[in-house]
């Protein structure tokens, strides 16, 4: 993900405390001159005041002709590090810049990281990157870039401000599994594929060729034709999970339940991440859609960026929560701590209660197929990273 930016007008900025301390010399020496009329002081005066012209040239110099290249991974993940790199060109054929300190910042003037150019040579370029962490999921809304230099005699600050909006979509948290609360581990058991394969079940039996080894032959049907015949395998696929999010509460405006809400994002998205990794093929449903059925790494960040984009809804809104039954799928579900369960859902299901970190709510364990809605398994779930 890449934005290019082009430069501005550039604008002076205050003193540094250098700047200040080498003006008032100059004003104390010009008075000095004055009074005295010593050439000698003017001499000095003139060039302290040469000093600062050849500054602000140069500084101004130093911003011309600039483009600014950002260049961002395509998934970010919260709680996660990544390296956001600026690549700084210098377009001027004689003139080189120095000195020069990027600021990123987002829409709301927050400062996502700065970086650092020493030299940037004519008709050249120049890389650095800085490490950024976002701590909650959603989209992020990168809005300009400051370029600073106080080149060549650090007097002055001179700064140019470069619009550059560009949205970048963070996804929730992933944890490991042990930190999830959950008692079911990654894995719901295999079926059949009715397809050959690696496998435990017999699919068919077949000739043996002359290139294969003894180790499959049957030798029962082999003694029956008078030819040696080989036993085939049936294929094995994990089983499909289905992960509920009621993204339906009471009082979606209330800061605790919208604490518990993010917790259970959290939740499924953790889920969904470690499934896909077993080769298990996930769907996610809320009130706001769904994500159909679907395996490999594609599937996960669908899922992700679902996740990332939803939002609470009040209680009754939204679309109604149906599930693809299927004789050989297992269906998790996540509420929030005061939620109302639905009324039916699959038999089989395991619902978890997310409270929030600061919650009393005491954690009880639930049977594996329990259909009771009153008998859920309440969860609270760990800290996130920057909570």
């Amino acid at each position: 993900m890449r934005t290019v930016l082009r430069r501005t007008l550039s604008r002076p900025g205050p003193l540094t405390l250098e700047g200040l301390i080498f003006v008032l010399l100059a004003f104390a020496i010009g008075l000095a001159a004055t009074n005295t009329g010593t050439n000698l002081l003017y001499l000095i005066f003139s060039l302290m005041l040469a000093f600062l012209i050849v500054s602000g040239f140069l500084s101004i110099r130093t911003l011309k002709k600039l483009t600014v290249e950002r260049s961002i991974p395509r998934h970010v993940v919260a709680g996660e590090t990544v390296d956001i790199r600026l690549t700084l060109h210098n377009h001027k054929r004689l003139f080189g810049s120095y000195g020069l300190q990027v600021s990123d910042c987002l829409s709301d003037d927050t400062v996502a990281g700065c970086c650092y150019f020493l030299r940037v040579p004519p008709r050249g370029q120049a890389t650095v990157s800085y490490p950024c962490l976002f701590h909650r999921r959603g989209l992020y809304a990168f809005h300009y870039l400051t370029l600073t230099t106080t080149y060549p005699f650090g007097f002055v600050r001179r700064s140019v401000e470069v619009r550059a909006p560009l949205e970048v979509l963070v996804y929730p948290q992933i944890l490991p599994w042990e930190q999830l609360g959950l008692e079911t581990p990654p894995d719901f058991g295999e079926r059949e594929s009715r397809r050959k394969g690696p496998g435990t079940g017999l699919y068919g039996i077949r000739e043996q060729q002359p290139n294969e080894g003894a180790r499959w032959i049957h030798w029962k049907k082999t003694a029956q034709t008078d030819r040696l015949m080989r036993r085939e395998f049936e294929a094995e696929e994990k089983k499909t999970v289905c992960l509920m999010l009621d993204n339906a509460l009471r009082q979606p405006d209330d800061p605790k339940a919208c604490e518990s809400f993010e917790h259970a994002i959290v939740l499924a998205a953790s889920a969904a991440h470690h499934l896909l990794h077993t080769d298990h093929q996930v769907e996610l449903v809320t009130r706001s859609g769904r994500v159909p059925y679907n395996s490999g790494p594609h599937q996960r960040y669908r899922i992700l960026r679902a996740l990332a984009l939803v939002e609470p809804v009040a209680l009754g809104d939204g679309l109604p929560m149906r599930v693809s039954v299927r004789g050989d799928t297992a269906t998790v579900m996540f509420l929030c701590e005061g939620q109302a369960a639905p009324v039916a859902y699959p038999r089989g299901t395991e619902v978890y209660v997310v409270s929030a970190p600061n919650s009393d709510t005491a954690s009880g364990p639930k049977d594996r197929g329990e259909t009771t809605p009153g008998r859920p398994r309440h969860l609270r779930q760990p800290e996130v990273v920057g909570r």
